[in-house]
């Protein structure tokens, strides 16, 4: 059974679940997501490793920051983690922004890093479809009168709007259910004003995740890239062989039917994937 506990880093409560005995594996869960995304790899994994999985700051059952909810910051929340918990050559596993943090991490701390594996990374401000958005709302952030107004209405967009019917079937594929217990997970959470204040403050922070900036001259360790086919959050087509040609991944393989969550849809297929990988490495 996956044991729920608290740990302070970087003066915030953050959750986490644990279990298993072995070698130490940390999963990072996506933008607005919690630690439940990775329930089927934690369970697997916990038969041959000690496995953890964090609700980022601000979301799950994580103490919310005052601040942006930037890359340095979860990177820091990682490091002190692992720090904390004495953990050595570990193996990160992360998806979208999780995958960025785990990306990020091994890059400053490589002799820490056993084995990376990224899902879906975050693309930072090309998420935004709209040029002008890319340079406008970072810029917002040095202007906090316009920002409370542009804070105000994605708010009011994510709440009150149709938009909140796509969260959270958007972060499916194609054959969206409902009744999972993620899918419920996510559907009592957005009802929550404290985790809509946290999406809209990663909407802020998000330009913090461009990978040119962290990674900028830096080659990335030796990693396993895995993307869904179907994801609208981040687009294979336009962010996906994009991040694959920019780090240079030494393999990369794509989820079909499957989008933003694809480890939760196709559990059995990304655990093979995952396993081989880790095996073809030692």
């Amino acid at each position: 059974m996956l044991k729920a506990a608290k740990i302070t880093l970087c003066n915030l409560s953050i959750n986490y679940v644990e279990k298993g005995v072995g070698p130490p594996m940390i999963f990072l869960h996506n933008g607005g997501g919690f630690w439940n995304s990775w329930e089927h790899q934690l369970n697997y994994f916990s038969k041959t490793n000690t496995v953890y999985g964090l609700d980022w700051p601000g979301f799950g059952e994580s103490e919310a920051p005052n601040g942006l909810i930037s890359l340095s910051l979860l990177t820091d929340v990682l490091a002190h983690f692992i720090e904390q918990k004495s953990l050595d050559k570990v193996t990160l596993v992360g998806n979208c922004i999780g995958g960025s943090a785990a990306l990020n991490y091994s890059k400053i701390h490589p002799a820490k890093v056993k084995d990376l594996i990224i899902f879906n990374i975050c693309p930072g401000t090309l998420i935004y479809p709209i040029r002008i958005l890319r340079t406008l709302i970072p810029a917002l952030n040095n202007q906090p009168f316009l920002k409370t107004i542009v804070r105000s209405l994605f708010i009011f967009a994510f709440t009150k709007t149709p938009v909140k019917r796509k969260f959270p079937k958007i972060l499916f594929g194609r054959n969206f259910n409902s009744d999972n217990d993620l899918s419920k997970k996510y559907i009592e959470k957005f009802k929550l004003s404290s985790q809509t204040s946290s999406r809209v403050n990663l909407v802020f922070s998000v330009h913090t995740f461009n990978i040119e900036k962290y990674m900028h001259n830096h080659i990335a360790m030796k990693h396993l890239l895995i993307w869904g086919n179907d994801n609208s959050i981040t687009s294979l087509k336009k962010h996906g062989y994009y991040h694959y040609n920019y780090i240079k991944s030494d393999e990369f393989k794509v989820i079909n039917d499957a989008g933003h969550l694809c480890m939760y849809e196709k559990p059995a297929e990304v655990n093979q994937l995952m396993e081989s990988y880790l095996l073809r490495n030692r």
